[in-house]
């Protein structure tokens, strides 16, 4: 089973943030942008790494509960993570000691969101976000406000993130709503690469981000969110 270890104190500010603010929310969204260097592309025959960063903001107006961040990148780049070095801990353990997989680190990151975003005062909160490659997976290891790993399961040219449950929802009929997350995600070893660059489309590579959300407890006015940013490569 996998578990999401909150900090001490975080289920109590959230029950003790109770005060709720009725008001009419706007449908969700999300704006999506990022990049990659370098800008020239590799080839099927010969794939070049690239560091890719990332940023996702949601609409905190919205007041969403994520359960699932989708990136899907195209066919000019291939998400792999055949030949690297690959974290094979259990969340418990991976939480407990993280140096455990520090040659399985592939870059850094950060993530906010608001506890009980319907409160007259929702509580922010702040995660600092340490990508991690699995097997057939990247792991995001959280830590600040709560303790977690996140799955972002590889299949095919596209990644999903997981939100757990208990990040979804710190505390009963207590939720939390994404505001952004961000990263720079990179990792090679040898010829291998957990991103990589094998061509380039109309000098561009367009990558698509589609966030899904929960009830919190009413459903959102839309199910997900999406949108796109370019890269540009030659």
């Amino acid at each position: 089973m996998r578990k999401t270890f909150l900090v001490a104190g975080m289920a109590a500010l959230a029950v003790s943030t109770t005060g709720v603010a009725i008001a009419q929310t706007p449908a969700p969204s999300i704006e999506a942008t990022g990049s990659g260097s370098p800008s020239k592309a590799g080839t099927k025959a010969k794939p070049k790494a690239v560091n890719f960063k990332i940023d996702v903001k949601n609409d905190a107006a919205a007041k969403t509960t994520a359960k699932s961040i989708k990136i899907t990148f195209p066919k000019t780049i291939k998400v792999s993570t055949k030949g690297l070095d690959q974290c094979t801990l259990d969340d418990e353990a991976l939480i407990n000691d993280p140096s455990q997989c520090k040659k399985s680190f592939a870059g850094k990151g950060s993530a906010s969101a608001n506890l009980n975003p319907f409160s007259t005062t929702p509580s922010p909160l702040a995660f600092q976000v340490q990508p991690i490659v699995g097997k057939n997976e990247l792991l995001f290891l959280l830590s600040g406000a709560a303790n977690a790993v996140l799955h972002g399961k590889i299949k095919g040219s596209s990644m999903t993130i997981v939100i757990t449950p208990e990040l979804q929802m710190p505390a009963p009929s207590v939720y939390s709503a994404l505001n952004e997350l961000q990263a720079t995600i990179n990792k090679k070893k040898g010829k291998n690469a957990l991103i990589s660059s094998i061509g380039c489309k109309s000098k561009k590579h367009t990558i698509g981000v589609e966030v899904a959300y929960a009830a919190n407890p009413n459903p959102p006015a839309a199910a997900s969110a999406k949108d796109t940013f370019d890269i540009k490569c030659s």
